[in-house]
């Protein structure tokens, strides 16, 4: 396929005009002009690289609202809004089966998809052959914590699915744990990503029973590489970021989840200074990935001059960020020459006016960061292939999954109704 008259977003986050082709599911700039392929006529369109959700959990549709105004320390307590999130989570490991699960988390791959996510950190300790193949039959990207399952999966894909491990968060480090860690990552050296330092809570947590923090701890154990992938990092200290720079570790930025359990606010802006990767994440509860990045271009302002950080900014982290987090930064997360076709066009409309593009100030992206909507995403190219056309998903039957997502929805609710009051 030819593309003509691209407005993309290049590496250096800058929108350029040209025609490039796709050829074994690559991006080629280098083509022949002359070639009889198929064409496309994109100038109705901006295109930028699909967008990485670098950290989520696939029970998060059935969530929604069951974790409001609540810490995630009281969580599942004996509240009546405890006790519903508590028969929450008995429906799903003991009621459900694991396809019926599936279909919890295809529900929430179809919302990122029309979001313009291409790729998603997925960290549920439900079956990673089903979210496997969840991802696969719609034609994601992604990557699935397999947790204690990791000797069945280490060093295997399938499809465009990756497989990594889980560390461990505050409240289960024991020092037998640890160590048994340090074992499976001398074995595996795979991807191993946490929840750490989320909240107060766990970080009192730790600090009782070690008298040092998390990002300590992994450290000790030689835990902490380019291959550790962190989540939220709300109560990192300063050293504790110096740390997981040195090592090059990435943390995921999770302020949507942060403010709904009132975890609080990362310190992103120290994160950036020290050379931290620093990627997004909704967690759980959420996928519209454009609130996520409204949300901490807006975060980023606070205690800071006004501009210090940029749409620019914002973008990096949703996507050359993410890519690097899980060791992908050479085949995804820009528009390069020989890198993966995973594109997201997005419909130049009025709502995005003015759009300037000039060689010293522009305002495509910050005009698309905070005046695009879901709806502006009109199609999604995952390598090479189309997974939405005109807004509607090509590769798996939308109306089935949203069906018997209800189905399951509705059967919780009927679950709840057979408790005893």
């Amino acid at each position: 396929m030819i593309l003509k008259n691209v407005t993309f977003l290049n590496e250096n986050m800058k929108f350029e005009t040209r025609d490039f082709s796709i050829k074994n599911n690559r991006i080629n700039f280098d083509f022949n002009k002359n070639e009889k392929e198929v064409y496309m006529d994109c100038r109705e369109y901006l295109v930028i690289p699909g967008l990485i959700n670098a950290h989520f959990h696939s029970y998060s549709p059935l969530a929604k609202g069951l974790m409001q105004e609540m810490a995630l320390q009281d969580w599942c307590n004996d509240s009546e809004q405890g006790t519903i999130q508590q028969l929450l989570f008995d429906y799903l490991d003991n009621e459900i089966s694991e396809k019926e699960f599936a279909y919890i988390a295809q529900k929430s791959y179809v919302d990122m998809i029309k979001n313009g996510v291409t790729f998603v950190s997925d960290s549920d300790p439900q079956s990673p052959q089903f979210l496997s193949d969840a991802m696969n039959e719609i034609g994601m990207r992604g990557i699935i914590d397999t947790y204690e399952e990791i000797e069945d999966y280490y060093n295997k894909s399938e499809g465009n699915i990756l497989f990594g491990t889980h560390l461990l968060e505050e409240e289960d480090m024991t020092n037998d744990a640890l160590l048994n860690l340090k074992k499976i990552k001398e074995k595996y050296n795979t991807i191993m990503m946490t929840h750490c330092l989320e909240n107060e809570w766990r970080l009192k947590i730790v600090k009782s029973n070690f008298g040092k923090s998390s990002i300590d701890l992994y450290n000790e154990m030689n835990l902490l590489d380019d291959n550790t992938v962190l989540f939220h990092g709300v109560y990192m200290s300063e050293d504790d970021i110096e740390l997981v720079a040195k090592h090059n570790s990435s943390v995921v930025h999770c302020p949507l989840s942060n403010l709904d359990t009132g975890a609080g606010i990362a310190d992103v802006n120290s994160m950036l200074e020290k050379g931290v990767n620093v990627c997004l994440g909704t967690d759980y509860s959420h996928t519209n990935v454009w609130e996520l990045m409204r949300l901490t271009y807006y975060l980023l302002k606070i205690n800071n001059p006004v501009n210090k950080y940029s749409a620019e900014d914002i973008f990096r982290m949703v996507t050359v960020n993410g890519a690097k987090a899980y060791k992908l930064q050479d085949d995804i997360g820009q528009i390069k020459n020989g890198y993966k076709a995973d594109l997201v066009f997005i419909k130049k409309d009025s709502d995005l006016e003015p759009l300037l593009n000039k060689v010293n100030f522009s305002t495509y992206l910050y005009n698309l960061l905070f005046y695009g909507k879901a709806y502006s995403v009109q199609h999604v190219m995952i390598d090479g292939k189309w997974i939405m056309k005109d807004r509607k998903l090509i590769t798996v039957d939308e109306r089935k999954i949203v069906n018997t997502y209800n189905q399951i929805a509705q059967g919780f609710l009927q679950y709840l109704k057979k408790q005893p009051q």
